[in-house]
């Protein structure tokens, strides 16, 4: 994937979590489970979840748990990630790693149609703060490209 592209996901990204809490004064920690995939591949659905936490960790607005930092925490308290999609999930599972905000959605593709859907919860809460999807014909690498 070209660096134009990533940086297109990036900005469409950041917009999306920086909108959603301009007016926090503290940085909140927040993790990201793993995009599901449907019709795409795993490695392509990793690819777009390791861009949008980098995306969360250059807004400077939270301290994101790193990756394998999330899976070894999860795995010692027995939690399986795989299959993790519903609002229930991600509020269990960021109430294991101790963190105020979880992400989760999924990528898919119908035909040519592909769609990126992304949540934000609040962990004590429960409450779904932010969707985004957005819909995208052609190809999985063109899906960087959807804030042009």
């Amino acid at each position: 994937m070209s660096g134009n592209r990533i940086f297109a996901l990036s900005l469409f990204l950041l917009w999306f979590f920086i909108s959603s809490i301009l007016s926090a004064q503290d940085k909140l920690s927040i993790a990201v489970l793993p995009l599901e995939e449907n019709g795409i591949s795993p490695s392509e659905a990793m690819v777009l979840t390791d861009e949008l936490r980098s995306v969360l960790v250059q807004s400077g607005n939270y301290i994101v748990v790193e990756r394998s930092n999330m899976e070894s925490i999860l795995q010692e308290q027995g939690f399986q990630l795989s299959g993790c999609t519903s609002t229930e999930c991600a509020v269990e599972a960021g109430k294991l790693l101790g963190v105020n905000k979880m992400v989760a959605g999924s990528v898919g593709k119908l035909g040519e149609l592909y769609n990126i859907s992304i949540r934000m919860f609040d962990v004590e809460s429960g409450q779904i703060e932010k969707t985004v999807s957005e819909k995208h014909e052609g190809s999985v690498e063109e899906l960087l490209d959807i804030t042009n």
